[in-house]
């Protein structure tokens, strides 16, 4: 079958057209996608994308995180295969821009499917992958600057309950061996408490992948996609529907049980067919059409 790939740049607020750098941003991670899918596999295409947006610094992930309450860079990040459902998560990564990368090798290295804390510095050395100390990007940095200033209060609990503002990356993808894979990448929620872990490290919530089902990403208030474990439950949705049909699914599950403005979540099935669903006022999404022969985005 032709590789199949879509890419989310997170959902939440606020429209952006395609004048807008993250626009472009996704397309070319799309692209990347299928590159490194045409020489490899569907995990490999999900990795190049994802990996691409952590670099660019446009998206809450990698180079373009958000901040602390603390003022802190804490990224999580997590990828999984359909074969043999494989797959592991890192959360609270301070020591590598590219957690997607190391998630990879301790899903492919290691037993382990969840490894947080000061111990990804000493996977991510043996992944071989740069360590270096996180430093905020000029565009957090003064959007956290704006954010304490307009606080009525400084206290870290109530700073969270005050700005729940996040978004996440991630992609979906059927390879040509056709085995289903997701990856994800965060920098999490605005002004979170230090050790906070969202849904993006955490498989059957932030992303999910069944060899007999095929593959969910999703993106919005972690806590909420984890107390409805939405990747897993979208994926069994394409038991018996396509991958648009069991996006919708999930979103329609989480919107009566948890309320709206919280998620939005991108499919894949085993046809290579692929889906988008979120009850957010937007949700970035891009996705190569085979019919057109180039990758196509919408807000």
């Amino acid at each position: 079958m032709r590789p199949s790939i879509i890419v989310h740049g997170g959902a939440g607020s606020g429209k952006y057209g395609r004048t807008d750098k993250r626009y472009g941003g996704m397309i070319q991670a799309v692209e990347a996608g299928i590159t490194a899918m045409k020489k490899g596999s569907g995990l490999d295409g999900v990795v190049a994308a994802v990996g691409f947006m952590e670099e660019s610094g446009l998206f809450n992930c990698g180079r373009g995180a958000c901040l602390t309450a603390q003022g802190e860079v804490e990224l999580d990040a997590a990828v999984m295969k359909g074969d043999a459902l494989s797959g592991a998560g890192v959360g609270n990564v301070t020591c590598t821009y590219h957690p997607v990368s190391l998630a990879r090798w301790v899903m492919e290295n290691t037993e382990h499917v969840l490894v947080v804390g000061d111990s990804c510095a000493d996977y991510a050395k043996l992944a071989g992958l740069k360590t270096e100390r996180l430093v905020p990007s000029k565009a957090a940095s003064k959007k956290y600057a704006v954010m304490r200033k307009d606080a009525e209060y400084s206290d870290a609990l109530r700073l969270v309950k005050k700005f729940r503002t996040g978004d996440t990356v991630g992609t979906v993808a059927v390879g040509s061996d056709g085995i289903p894979a997701a990856a994800v990448s965060t920098g999490g929620r605005w002004m979170k408490l230090p050790g906070r872990v969202g849904d993006s490290a955490i498989l059957g919530a932030g992303i999910f992948a069944d060899g007999k089902l095929g593959a969910a990403c999703a993106t919005g208030t972690g806590e909420e996609i984890i107390r409805c474990a939405l990747s897993m439950r979208a994926c069994q949705s394409m038991a018996r529907d396509e991958a648009g049909a069991a996006a919708k699914d999930a979103i329609a599950y989480i919107s009566k049980t948890r309320g709206r403005g919280n998620a939005g979540i991108i499919t894949v099935d085993l046809k290579g067919r692929v889906g988008a669903a979120f009850n957010t006022e937007a949700m970035g999404r891009a996705w190569w059409d085979d019919v057109k022969g180039r990758a196509v985005a919408r807000i």
